[in-house]
């Protein structure tokens, strides 16, 4: 029984290795191609969050479920801090 959660466990976490690394190259390609526009690591950060926040905001509407308000409101917290090392990080430059 145990090693089928470990199974389960080490499954969902390559997931989101994966889904994350494509869209953290996904994300650079667009940029640089579309926008012309080369961003730093701060700024892929922040939007991969956006993104994240946005995903999960779209399936707790579509579930009819607040279950998911708690991941949202953690993954918000981190946009805070993150808004603040990118405003410390232009001021450098």
């Amino acid at each position: 029984m145990m090693d089928m959660y470990l199974i389960i466990l080490v499954a969902i976490l390559g997931m989101i290795s994966f889904y994350g690394l494509i869209a953290y190259f996904l994300v650079r390609f667009i940029s640089k191609k579309a926008f012309k526009l080369t961003l730093s690591k701060y700024e892929m950060m922040e939007i991969m969050t956006w993104l994240a926040v946005l995903f999960i905001t779209f399936m707790m509407i579509k579930a009819h479920s607040m279950n998911l308000l708690l991941p949202v409101v953690v993954l918000i917290i981190p946009l805070i801090n993150l808004r603040r090392s990118n405003r410390k990080q232009r001021e450098l430059n």
